[in-house]
């Protein structure tokens, strides 16, 4: 998710608190996926970059297609990221407490 630089500097190779930021990223998120769906330009404008920019075969699959609601679409965003999340912080990535 784009940040101020300076946040970015502080955050440095740490991961936010998953509670505190995980609903806010999917909020936001859905958001961009309402518009992505809301009229037809904005779709040609996410086939457009789409490829170049989502490297997860599931998200173009399952969670950006149209159709799916908030609670699904929060639920396909947890349940594909909190996994990695987690095996990041098994594998000794510390969070970041700002």
């Amino acid at each position: 998710m784009p940040m101020d630089s300076s946040l970015n500097l502080q955050k440095n190779n740490q991961l936010p608190i998953w509670d505190k930021f995980f609903i806010d990223f999917a909020n936001n998120q859905f958001i961009m996926y309402q518009e992505i769906h809301s009229e037809e330009k904005m779709y040609q404008l996410y086939e457009k970059c789409y490829k170049d920019n989502i490297h997860s075969i599931w998200a173009a699959q399952e969670l950006y297609k149209k159709g799916n609601d908030r609670e699904k679409f929060v639920n396909i965003l947890e349940s594909n990221m909190k996994p990695v999340y987690d095996s990041a912080r098994r594998q000794g990535y510390q969070v970041w407490n700002k």
